[in-house]
């Protein structure tokens, strides 16, 4: 019954006759029409999908499609490959972040968060003033040939030229298409303070590593002196993959289509500006980056003459 009341929605779905439909299938699957009929009208019938409700908003489900897989959820109509990501993870014994810590009033998650330099509050590798007025959020992938060319071509003209005076902040969003592990081992650097060191050697030895290759991650850790240890506890750490995961979901949640892509959001206003998809030239950067900087001033608006006054006898 389950089975034939989704593929025959559309026959059913606000038909007069729906209920007749329902009791017509329900024969041909071989029920009892007596029973049937009585169990419509049962209260237990009614409760019982009462009693479904009530979990459901309990669980904090506030629409259909909505699944649990152990502790982890799902809201909404998301492929097959979704499922089974999350499945692999209930499986090996992890289990979601906790509720974030609701921010500090009047702070953004994008802002410096003073307990972790060179940090965002969610987490983020972060590269300039906090009163800069312009950032741009960067979302890439390290194994992206795109973003590579972007990492050695424009961004460094971006901190030379805005980042030092002061005038734009950087911050790096991972979006994994294809090197989740690399994101996470650059996620670890960053928790020693070397984000940005390993963002460049990921970027420039490209070709000579590939996504898994654990060697040379902590080779790449050991030629920055980072903590050894420590890089290697936090990239076995199941934490450290759903922060990489909850990168990608936010990136996928801002509409984010391939990378590198870009948002450039001004601080001032709290808004994005625009937004930059693909390696572009450097050109492109500093004219859209120009305008957000210096967005024009609307003209004031030309007052209405005010009518004549009449004069007597008019």
């Amino acid at each position: 019954m389950h089975d034939w009341l989704f593929a025959n929605q559309s026959s059913w779905a606000g038909a007069a006759n729906a209920a007749a439909q329902f009791r017509n299938q329900a024969l041909a699957l071989g029920a009892d029409g007596t029973k049937y009929d009585a169990c419509l009208t049962a209260p237990g019938t009614s409760a019982a999908i009462q009693r479904d409700q009530a979990e459901g908003a309990n669980l904090g489900v506030q629409g259909t499609p909505s699944f649990f897989i152990n502790d982890w959820f799902l809201g909404g109509a998301y492929p097959y490959t979704e499922f089974q990501k999350v499945i692999e993870k209930a499986a090996q014994g992890l289990h979601p972040p906790p509720t974030p810590t609701p921010l500090p009033e009047g702070v953004a998650f994008y802002d410096l968060d003073p307990a972790h330099p060179g940090l965002t509050y969610d987490g983020s590798p972060t590269l300039g003033d906090a009163a800069a007025p312009i950032m741009l959020l960067a979302f890439e992938d390290f194994k992206s040939a795109a973003c590579a060319e972007y990492a050695g071509t424009v961004e460094p003209v971006l901190r030379d030229k805005y980042v030092k005076a002061g005038q734009l902040r950087i911050v790096f969003k991972v979006f994994p298409v294809s090197a989740p592990k690399a994101a996470a081992a650059a996620l670890c650097a960053a928790g020693q303070g070397k984000f940005w060191e390993f963002e460049g050697a990921l970027f420039a030895k490209q070709a000579e590593w590939q996504e898994g290759d654990s060697a040379a991650m902590a080779g790449y850790a050991k030629s920055l002196g980072l903590d050894e240890a420590r890089f290697s506890q936090c990239l076995a750490d199941p934490a450290t993959q759903v922060q990489v995961d909850a990168a990608t979901e936010f990136g996928q949640q801002v509409g984010v289509p391939d990378v590198p892509a870009f948002l450039i959001v001004d601080l001032r206003q709290n808004k994005v500006t625009s937004n930059i998809v693909g390696a572009k030239p450097l050109e492109e950067f500093e004219s859209k980056l120009q305008a957000a900087l210096n967005p024009p001033t609307p003209a004031p608006a030309t007052p209405t003459p005010a009518p004549a006054t009449p004069t007597p006898g008019q």
